[in-house]
């Protein structure tokens, strides 16, 4: 299992804005086909000091190849609404992750 983390900077102004379009938009998008599943959205603490708030969005993806083909489809249209939505006021970056057992 892959695990996808996106972590946007969102600016004070709209902040409110950007979580009700994760939350309507972004995320049933993100999560449509299958590929990606149990998102979590998370408030990165202590981040507020530099103005603004940031958030990290994880999904999970069965393969690297699913999430690389993800990543290339729905992936880039999402990120593409979200500039078009929110322009320099959100900024993200992404971090694939592979899980290991702890035994």
């Amino acid at each position: 299992m892959i695990i996808y983390n996106t972590t946007f900077h969102v600016s004070d102004e709209v902040e409110r804005m950007f979580l009700d379009f994760i939350r309507i938009q972004y995320v049933p998008r993100a999560t449509a086909d299958g590929t990606m599943t149990n998102p979590i959205l998370s408030r990165v603490m202590g981040s507020a000091h530099d103005g603004g708030t940031s958030y990290a969005l994880q999904m999970q993806a069965p393969t690297v190849k699913a999430l690389q083909q993800w990543c290339l489809s729905t992936g880039k249209d999402l990120s593409a609404r979200v500039t078009t939505h929110f322009g320099s006021s959100v900024v993200g970056f992404n971090t694939m992750m592979d899980v290991l057992d702890l035994k």
